[in-house]
């Protein structure tokens, strides 16, 4: 029993984490001579080494720093000045990376750039980070937690029966095939690595987690790591910090890293190797100097440490192999690039195995006689949705009620409620399923997705019919669906008919899904799709720049005059149809040789030619070739999709009011939507746009009390919630909010302060990622306040989510389930008390 459970651990870490380790060991393998490849890409290199071979001395630390700092405006943060070559030199000024200094070290010569360094600084934060800040870093280093499990439990699962014998463990079963030859090959070199696996991990935790770091200083007997203070008014001066080092015999033609401290009473910290150094490449020589006097306050040589000092003092050299020379980092890096095979093996022993078990489920399943057609005395139809706009809901209830007109019964039940029971009791349903951004299921059925989806149940006797609902821009295009369908399969149920899916508003995949009811009703149900899809002329009337001097992207208030006869809610989207910049457009026209005014039939209407292609995606000017038909030319290029806003007004304003962060391409180029509405489109022009009906952000039928939390352009659809709210004078919210600067991305901060004043907000917390030394964010706010939020939700107050999904969106989900628990969210999500409009 224990080894099943331990091989199922096994598996399900290898199919969730193995494409993480798969590319830890990929990059780093390519970072394992990182040192050596620079060299051979960069020539300079070379004529230090030589220089340092002619017997020439390095330039003073002084003089280095003198030279290296004519023309900057920031303070020197770090300098490392490597005069053997082996590394490049390098002067770090505050700012980032773009004010580092590579430089010659014997001449002080900047170097204008180092080849490959981008790619091996990309390529180390994608090892460490993912390239996803302190969020990647906690995956890495649960990761890395997990090659540990994968080793322990694969050795205890790989124990072979002869045991004694060495061919056994250590011997590749090449004669073999199939699913043997995959095993052999999986578990045999899993078994020569298995050590260096051992000490990749345990050493690779020591960057991921300060717990681990703390613990492990703490067990090989490290000191305590704490810099002495100095007085706070002394000067820096270098001549006598060079002095203390020159005076280490051999450290000058060595290997000098300097870090200058930041504040007055700290002092400078130097790692130091001398050229004729017998350790390994990572042992240095530690010492913190007083910065004005240059008396040494502390000296660490890597000699007199004891062994445990060591181990500490030798981290890197020890993850990286070169502890042991270079046969060690051969080892390593041979190894890490072995991830890549076991998580390749490791996924074909997974679907072979996924194979067989659905090949033998099929053959069951075709024993069972096909479902016969439903009747009105027979059990009712179930007509269940996933949505989280609306529009799926909509859907549902329209395919109801088709049903219903046939004479059949009915039961509509959100996938939120829907149980096993209730689909075993089930002969016949229609599933309209809404898929969330790139494959995720909405909030309401998240709870269904990790308790019904998670489990067997035999529905053998369920003949169903699903409708797609998704957005073709995200890679997993209906992923929610597809896992609901599969699920669905591997139960033993019945397809109807094929899945019909629908991207966005697709007039043409809605009319395919009401034909094939109509093929099992015989009810014929209009399609008012079309209704839908239809752009009225809203008037732009002004806009306004929210956050200016903002280290962030601008942001712009917007704001739109309705036609008549339009109306919205709090909480709903703004539909726009962007056009291209008229510029833009007039080039491309001249490029492809066609006049601009000339008139032109598309669409189902007579527009000029610049008209219909500003509508339309359009080729780059330098791929553009000569047109002959414009009419066909237009034809063949796709609509601009819309873009989607929050509204950031409510009906009682009279205009809808928009909040717009202008973003930029890879290009340099303003985003199409953005661009158009915030710079492009002349005050007075008509914007093509429609109202979008997004129930699932509505206040609350009961009205209690909101939490809204957002950040960034969020503030939109919880600033629409809280017009409507105050006009229906219903008062005593909480507000969280986060940007980068107060004193610059503090958003409709006036209009804030009145409802503080007015009572209409109870509570408010602001987060400013930008100001100040450690970066806040709305969730920790809302972590902080953890107390306050179990009160409010126990006296029945909605929450309303509003902003970015990744960070902001997820990291406040988080927090939910932390402080509430996981059926508690469900049940705010189930009754509608927990509502989200992310992006």
């Amino acid at each position: 029993m224990f080894k099943t459970v331990l091989f199922q651990v096994h598996w399900f870490l290898g199919i969730t984490a193995g494409t993480v380790l798969a590319l830890m060991g990929l990059t780093g393998a390519a970072l394992s001579f990182e040192d050596d490849l620079l060299r051979v890409l960069n020539p300079q290199f070379a004529a230090v080494a030589t220089q340092q071979g002619d017997g020439r001395q390095a330039l003073p630390l002084d003089t280095l720093v003198a030279t290296l700092g004519e023309g900057s405006d920031t303070a020197l943060q770090r300098l490392r000045v490597d005069a053997t070559g082996q590394r490049p030199s390098v002067a770090r000024f505050d700012g980032g990376r773009d004010n580092w200094v590579y430089f010659d070290p014997f001449t002080g010569e900047r170097f204008s750039a180092l080849r490959g360094q981008g790619f091996f600084d990309f390529t180390e934060d994608l090892h460490r980070r993912l390239v996803a800040g302190d969020r990647g870093r906690l995956v890495t280093g649960s990761c890395t937690i997990i090659l540990l499990v994968f080793v322990l439990s694969g050795i205890y699962l790989r124990w072979p029966r002869q045991w004694w014998s060495w061919r056994s463990w250590l011997s590749v079963e090449w004669k073999h095939s199939g699913r043997s030859f995959l095993w052999s090959l999986h578990s045999v070199i899993g078994t020569w690595v298995l050590p260096v696996y051992l000490l990749i991990a345990l050493t690779g935790l020591w960057w991921s987690f300060d717990w681990y770091r703390d613990g492990l200083t703490r067990l090989l007997g490290g000191p305590p790591v704490a810099a002495p203070t100095v007085q706070a008014d002394g000067a820096l001066d270098l001549q006598r910090v060079q002095a203390s080092l020159y005076a280490l015999p051999g450290v000058r033609e060595g290997y000098i890293d300097l870090r200058l401290p930041a504040r007055g009473d700290r002092p400078v910290t130097a790692r130091v190797m001398s050229a004729q150094h017998s350790h390994h490449d990572r042992a240095y020589d530690t010492l913190q100097i007083d910065p004005a006097s240059g008396a040494v306050l502390d000296q660490r040589a890597y000699a007199d440490l004891d062994g445990g000092e060591k181990v500490l003092g030798s981290m890197f050299a020890l993850h990286s192999g070169s502890f042991f020379g270079l046969p060690g980092r051969l080892i390593v890096m041979l190894s890490s690039l072995m991830m890549v095979l076991f998580f390749v093996t490791g996924w074909m022993l997974y679907l072979d195995r996924r194979a067989k078990k659905r090949a033998v489920r099929a053959s069951r399943v075709d024993l069972v006689a096909p479902p016969s057609a439903g009747h009105a005395d027979g059990p009712p139809w179930l007509v269940s949705f996933a949505s989280q706009s609306g529009q799926a809901e909509q859907l549902a209830w329209r395919a109801a009620g088709q049903l219903q007109a046939a004479g059949m019964r009915v039961q509509v039940t959100p996938m939120a409620r829907l149980d096993g029971g209730t689909l075993q009791e089930a002969r016949r349903a229609l599933f309209v399923v809404s898929t969330f951004g790139d494959g995720e299921a909405p909030d309401s059925a998240r709870a269904f997705e990790r308790k019904v989806l998670a489990q067997a149940q035999a529905l053998p006797e369920l003949g169903y019919a699903m409708l797609a609902l998704g957005d073709r821009q995200y890679d997993r295009f209906c992923g929610f669906a597809r896992r609901v369908e599969q699920w669905l399969g591997e139960q033993g149920a019945a397809a109807l008919f094929p899945c019909i899916d629908v991207d966005g508003d697709d007039a043409r995949a809605l009319q395919r899904w009401q034909a094939q009811l109509a093929s099992l009703t015989g009810v014929e149900a209009a399609v008012d799709a079309e209704p839908h899809r239809l752009l009225q002329d809203w008037t732009l009337h002004e806009r306004r720049l929210l956050n200016p001097g903002s280290q962030g992207g601008a942001i712009w208030q917007v704001t739109l005059l309705p036609p008549a006869g339009a109306g919205w809610q709090a909480g709903d989207i703004l539909q726009v149809a962007p056009r291209h910049a008229a510029e833009e457009v007039t080039a491309v026209l001249a490029a492809a040789g066609l006049d601009a005014d000339a008139q032109v039939h598309v669409d189902g209407l007579e527009l000029r030619v610049h008209d219909a292609a500003a509508r339309r995606v359009l080729p780059p000017v330098d791929q553009v070739q000569a047109v002959h038909d414009a009419a066909q030319w237009l034809d063949q290029l796709p609509p601009l999709p819309t873009r989607e806003y929050s509204i950031a007004s409510c009906l009682a304003d009279g205009h809808v009011q928009l909040v717009v962060r202008l973003v930029h391409g890879d290009d340099g180029q303003p985003g199409i939507g953005s661009g158009w509405l915030s710079q492009h489109a002349g005050i007075g022009e008509s914007v093509p746009a429609r109202v979008r009906r997004n129930a699932g952000f509505h206040r609350h039928d009961d009205a209690p009390p909101m939490i809204l939390i957002g950040n960034g352009t969020g503030i939109a659809g919880l600033r629409s919630l809280l017009r409507e709210a105050d006009g229906a004078g219903q008062h005593g919210h909480w507000l969280l909010f986060g940007e980068r600067q107060q004193a610059c991305d503090a958003l409709y901060a006036q209009e804030i302060i009145d409802w503080q004043q007015q009572g209409h907000l109870a509570r408010v917390d602001q987060a400013w990622s930008r100001d100040g030394s450690t970066r806040m964010y709305v969730q920790d706010l809302l972590r902080a306040a953890s107390a306050e939020l179990r009160h409010w939700i126990a006296d029945g107050a909605c929450v309303y989510v509003c902003g970015s999904l990744q960070g902001m969106a997820q990291g406040v989900d988080d927090v939910l389930r932390e402080t509430l628990g996981e059926e508690a969210v469900d049940a705010l999500l189930a009754d509608g008390r927990y509502r989200r409009d992310v992006y």
